[in-house]
């Protein structure tokens, strides 16, 4: 690689950061400018030139590095004016991103501005147009409402008499059953005085059962 070489390419990589500085600056004042709804042609012209540019660079500074890894004989100073060129591309990207950045955040917000003034010149435009109809429309949007709360009243009215009727019913049939169940108990001392009468008698059974079989026994015993 000769030295003319290096010099040339590098001379030409010095010329293009030279435009791109002019570039970001001519970006960063439309920014500071204030940013439209939707990109200026100004604005369009000097991003695309930009990312031209930056595409151009990076090849010059590629071509810079195969020359410099092709010489074994190259200088020091070379090299650090092939890494010079590498860092100073790498500061102008991140520029303009940053200021890409701005624009699109101030134009977001530009966009959501204008959204609500139109939304709201809108809704005016309609109250204006509308007059009088709109008020009967809110008029009888107020009827409907209320219309609807007092059937939805009635109905509730209406569950709480059935719940009313059920409840009273369950109460007769308790009291029924509560009759039926002391008509029981009170029947009960009775039954308990026939049982006792029937033990009675079986007991007497057994025993004149068991007389009457011992005097058997006995009377054997004396015939035998």
């Amino acid at each position: 690689m000769s030295s003319a070489t290096f010099t040339q390419t590098r001379t030409f990589a010095q010329n293009l950061e030279k435009q791109t500085e002019q570039l970001l600056s001519r970006l960063s004042k439309i920014q500071t400018a204030g940013v439209s709804v939707e990109p200026s042609e100004e604005e369009s012209s000097v991003t695309n030139s930009i990312v031209d540019m930056l595409e151009k660079r990076e090849e010059v500074v590629g071509r810079l590095n195969r020359l410099s890894e092709s010489d074994a004989n190259i200088s020091t100073s070379k090299l650090q004016q092939l890494q010079r060129h590498k860092e100073v591309l790498a500061d102008h990207k991140g520029s303009f991103h940053k200021i890409q950045g701005r624009i699109t955040e101030e134009r977001n917000r530009n966009n959501l501005l204008f959204t609500i003034r139109s939304d709201i010149s809108a809704h005016k435009q309609r109250e204006i147009s509308s007059g009088p109809d709109n008020e009967n429309n809110y008029i009888l949007d107020e009827r409907a409402r209320v219309d609807n709360a007092n059937s939805f009243a009635d109905r509730l009215l209406q569950q709480a008499y059935e719940t009313r009727d059920e409840l009273f019913s369950q109460r007769v049939q308790l009291q029924n059953a509560a009759n039926r169940i002391s008509g029981t108990l009170q029947s009960v001392p009775g039954i308990n005085v026939l049982i006792s009468k029937i033990n009675t008698r079986r007991k007497r059974d057994t025993l004149i059962m068991g007389f009457v079989i011992s005097l058997c026994i006995i009377g054997l015993f004396f015939l035998a």
